[in-house]
């Protein structure tokens, strides 16, 4: 098993070629996936904070939140706001919330707060499934390590 870290942004792009309508090609698609990518790695990373372990206060938030593309920049304000706060580590050295905040503004027109709300979501679980991932291959690693010495 090799040592070296996957990208999120891998997974985006792997996403993004087997996308037949170009859904994922949008920028506020994009913009909704990757904020929704980095609401999860907060959520993540403030269970384990070492400023107040377990917090739930992001999670708690967002939950009442409305999702939808007016209410994305607030979202990853909120998020950013306890990344500070809590002093978290976000895996690959904040990829996520790079990759929000990089995507190129645009309009929302024509795209139905259904189809950001998916596009969040889309970006939520799959961010759960590579953290998963990342972390298991972590152990493999570890073990495969501790083997061999």
């Amino acid at each position: 098993m090799s040592d070296i870290k996957r990208s999120f942004n891998e997974l985006f792009l792997c996403r993004n070629k087997t996308d037949n309508i170009g859904f994922y090609g949008k920028p506020a698609i994009q913009k909704a996936y990757f904020i929704g990518a980095y609401a999860k790695a907060v959520i993540n990373s403030s269970f384990y904070s070492s400023v107040s372990r377990k917090n739930t206060t992001f999670k708690n938030w967002l939950s009442g939140q409305i999702i939808n593309y007016r209410n994305l920049d607030r979202i990853f304000e909120m998020a950013f706001r306890f990344e500070q706060k809590l002093k978290l580590n976000l895996r690959n050295d904040s990829e996520v919330r790079r990759l929000a905040h990089e995507t190129p503004e645009s309009k929302a027109g024509g795209l139905s707060s259904s189809k950001i709300s998916y596009a969040f979501v889309a970006g939520f679980d799959d961010y759960g499934k590579f953290s998963k991932e990342e972390q298991a291959n972590e152990v493999q690693n570890k073990n495969i390590t501790e083997k061999e010495q």
